[in-house]
């Protein structure tokens, strides 16, 4: 196997403390929820929090993706005439 280096670079705390906007919406969301009687709306309610927090994953992990991509490769410009 192949000797590689791992270079590891910390967070700051804060990069993962909800913002303002973050903090209101999960109030307005709980709330909503809190005042829910009906099974059948939670449930689509519920459903429809994993589908947000599946396409967020999605997101980052592209991101992800084209940061290591960027960082292994460099970065290639591409200019077009219009």
């Amino acid at each position: 196997m192949a000797p590689f280096e791992v270079t590891e670079i910390a967070f700051d705390p804060i990069d993962f403390s909800p913002s303002l906007e973050d903090e209101f919406t999960m109030t307005a969301i709980s709330k909503e929820f809190e005042s829910i009687d009906d099974i059948d709306l939670l449930k689509v309610g519920a459903l429809n929090l994993l589908k947000v927090a599946m396409h967020r994953q999605a997101i980052i992990r592209a991101l992800c993706k084209r940061l290591a991509k960027i960082e292994t490769e460099g970065i290639t410009i591409q200019k077009f005439k219009g």
